[in-house]
């Protein structure tokens, strides 16, 4: 069973290439991947599962940064080895919709806003945890917003 979910097949046409390697390193060639298809298609959906996977770890090892907004509120977390670190804004009214927000100072922020940082350790993996979230609606990151937040508070 999958760690994370398959790829779409969108997705895996754009990884061809690296799927067809990733076939040839598990001793699959072209013509052998074809008479899979045909009589295997649960040998085929598995190593299709597989590279989904290997694809997955690449992406959650390599991601530091996630941003998650909503109409009323900005969450910036950064993804250490050993803990989340989460930067945020909340507003029962503002709306946090626009850039420049992120780039006020603390002290400028409208009444309503609540600005607030926190960490915890992972519970899961941290690979896990991180899919997880893309899973609920947060976006990788370069950063650059948690940056300013953090300059903010």
């Amino acid at each position: 069973m999958a760690k994370y979910k398959p790829l779409s097949i969108e997705e895996l046409k754009t990884l061809e290439k690296e799927f067809v390697e990733f076939l040839v390193i598990n001793g699959i060639m072209h013509d052998d991947w074809n008479k899979m298809k045909d009589e295997d298609p649960a040998g085929t959906q598995k190593m299709t599962e597989l590279f989904s996977d290997v694809v997955w770890e690449s992406i959650l090892r390599n991601t530091k940064y996630l941003d998650f907004r909503s109409p009323h509120s900005i969450k910036c977390f950064q993804c250490l080895d050993d803990k989340i670190v989460l930067v945020g804004v909340d507003s029962t009214s503002t709306d946090m919709s626009t850039a420049a927000f992120a780039k006020l100072p603390t002290k400028e922020y409208p009444d309503d806003v609540v600005a607030f940082t926190t960490e915890k350790k992972y519970s899961k993996s941290r690979e896990l945890e991180i899919f997880e979230m893309l899973d609920w609606g947060c976006v990788i990151s370069e950063g650059q917003l948690f940056k300013e937040l953090c300059l903010a508070l």
